[in-house]
């Protein structure tokens, strides 16, 4: 898998958020360019609490944004959210299977859902949040 560049199209034009969806996309570039080198379960395991961790501080900042300006599809964006979280632990019971091809499985994943997320669900935020001039 290829390193995931940050283009324009994947701006949901609110600052705070596009930081955090850099950042995300970072740790999964990270995970991307250590996957030959990830042989051991803790790393792994290590990772990917980092990786959860930061992904609740952000759907809790998102889902906060949506709550505090009244946006309909909060509950869509909240379960989406929890699955997300849901998935990504479950490959922690799964680090037994072999670390090859668990990062493999993990960053198919994490990079599919984060950029299908931001350029399918964000997306509908996006116009919502510009017209209540959030930036």
């Amino acid at each position: 898998m290829e390193t995931i560049n940050w283009k324009n199209e994947f701006s949901v034009g609110v600052k705070e958020m596009d930081e955090q969806h850099k950042k995300l996309l970072g740790m999964i570039n990270r995970l991307i360019e250590e996957q030959h080198t990830l042989t051991d379960p803790r790393t792994i395991a290590d990772l990917l609490t980092e990786m959860t961790d930061y992904a609740q501080v952000h759907f809790r900042a998102e889902e906060f944004l949506m709550a505090e300006y009244g946006y309909e599809q909060i509950s869509v964006q909240e379960k989406q959210h929890q699955a997300f979280i849901d998935k990504t632990i479950s490959f922690y019971s799964a680090t037994d299977i072999g670390p090859n091809v668990l990062s493999v499985a993990l960053l198919d994943y994490l990079g599919t859902w984060l950029v299908g997320h931001i350029l399918q669900e964000d997306m509908k935020y996006k116009d919502f949040f510009k017209s209540k001039e959030l930036r």
